[in-house]
């Protein structure tokens, strides 16, 4: 018998009770024997001690004999006694909204690391199952699980990923040279796909032959207007030649062709373009360009290129942009985003470009706009954790009085003050 299919028949004779059902005798292969003068009730009982050891240490069933090598010894100390209690109720009665929990723990995880402690042993199984399941939590868990938590980890092939390396985060990195000629090579592939992939990749790369040649179509389309008061118009271009087809300026069915092109073009074309047409630099040269598929396309070549100096002219009108900005120039274009407007969605479309923590400044202004709205469409995205994730401390006896006073917003504000009244907790539970 398996040990699953054991627990299951001791669980049916603990509920029917001995006299009506035998309990079934100890597996095999657990290696274990039963006492010689059992009788069902001490079999049942000692099935329940065992069964439950089992459980608690998230083991499956071993063949007997095939016993691991010990963990090593664990230098590492572990967390203060008021810590390990407040790790126990996050992972069995969390103090906060449900959704908020991963959020707390990780709070925890993370102070346990700075602290330089680890997680008791008996706790390790439970949030290891945890972090299997919710793996935001992965990160946080590995550097204070100890010798022992990665000791376990080896024993299951689910908790392998205790022992593997943090992937290291993507950055965008300019296209090498010798890739740009590939890439040029790649517009003449008999595969549309390819030639597709080639083309995104060259809208990254302004130094590239198929940039220059994009400049060289786009140069004619623009005229700078007015001496006292400039302005810059942008004309369509006519059909592309098969020179221009192959830089991707071909047609598709419905819409503008032309427009189309132009913001194919404006995608592809330097944007030092822009700013030698008017004069100006990339800040006073975006409010210029109104044309709708003009401003697309160097939207488009911003994002691809990650520019800094054009994500910060055209954020007030994207802000999606400022994923792009310095951490520093965040807060500012945020802040300065969030004065304009009074909707909830507005918000959203704000904060969730800009990664938690947010500073106190910016934190203040969300609830203070939150505050004085009603959720709307597009507010919904204004997820629950993603505040928590994001709010200041500081902000908490603003959210306390959004809480006492707010019934729009359901239970969003008295969750959201809960949570920052039991982060201070934790960190005073490490001292």
């Amino acid at each position: 018998m398996s040990a699953p299919g054991w627990w299951q028949q001791t669980t049916v004779a603990a509920l029917l009770g001995t006299e009506r059902r035998e309990p079934p005798p100890l597996p095999h292969g657990l290696g274990v024997a039963a006492r010689p003068d059992s009788t069902p009730e001490t079999t049942l009982l000692d099935a329940a001690a065992l069964g439950g050891a089992l459980l608690r240490a998230h083991l499956p069933d071993r063949p007997a004999g095939d016993l691991p090598e010990p963990a090593a010894p664990d230098a590492t100390p572990v967390a203060p006694p008021a810590a390990v209690q407040l790790l126990g109720l996050l992972l069995d009665q969390p103090p906060v909204a449900a959704r908020l929990r991963p959020l707390a723990l990780e709070h925890w995880l993370g102070v346990a690391a700075d602290r330089g402690v680890r997680v008791p042993a008996r706790t390790l199984p439970r949030l290891l199952a945890l972090a299997t399941q919710q793996s935001d939590l992965r990160a946080a868990t590995r550097p204070v699980v100890g010798e022992r938590g990665r000791w376990l980890a080896g024993l299951r092939s689910d908790w392998r990923w205790v022992l593997e390396p943090e992937p290291a985060a993507a950055a965008p990195t300019p296209v090498p040279a010798d890739d740009l000629d590939r890439l040029e090579a790649a517009l003449d592939h008999r595969s549309a796909k390819v030639r597709r992939e080639a083309l995104a990749l060259l809208d990254a790369a302004p130094d590239s032959a198929r940039a220059a040649r994009m400049a060289a179509r786009l140069r004619p389309l623009l005229t700078s207007t007015g001496r006292l008061r400039r302005g810059l118009e942008v004309a369509l271009p006519t059909e592309p030649d098969a020179a221009g087809v192959r830089d991707g300026l071909t047609t598709t069915r419905g819409g503008s062709q032309r427009e189309r092109w132009l913001e194919l073009i404006s995608a592809g074309a330097p944007l030092s373009v822009w700013t030698d047409a008017t004069g100006k630099d990339a800040a006073h040269t975006w409010p210029l360009i109104t044309q709708p598929a003009a401003r697309a396309g160097v939207l488009r070549a911003v994002r691809a290129r990650a520019d800094l100096t054009w994500a910060s002219a055209a954020v007030a009108d994207s802000p999606d942009l400022l994923a792009y900005l310095p951490t520093a120039e965040q807060d500012a274009a945020a802040l300065h985003l969030l004065r304009a407007t009074k909707a909830a969605a507005g918000v959203a479309s704000v904060v969730r470009h800009v990664p938690p923590p947010w500073s106190p400044g910016l934190s203040a202004a969300v609830v203070d706009v939150l505050r004085h709205t009603a959720p709307a469409g597009g507010s919904a995205s204004l997820a629950l954790p993603s505040l928590a994730a994001g709010l200041h401390p500081s902000v908490r006896p603003a959210v306390s009085a959004w809480a006492r006073a707010e019934h729009r917003w359901g239970s969003l504000p008295a969750d959201l003050d809960q949570y920052l009244s039991f982060l201070p907790a934790i960190t005073e539970a490490f001292r």
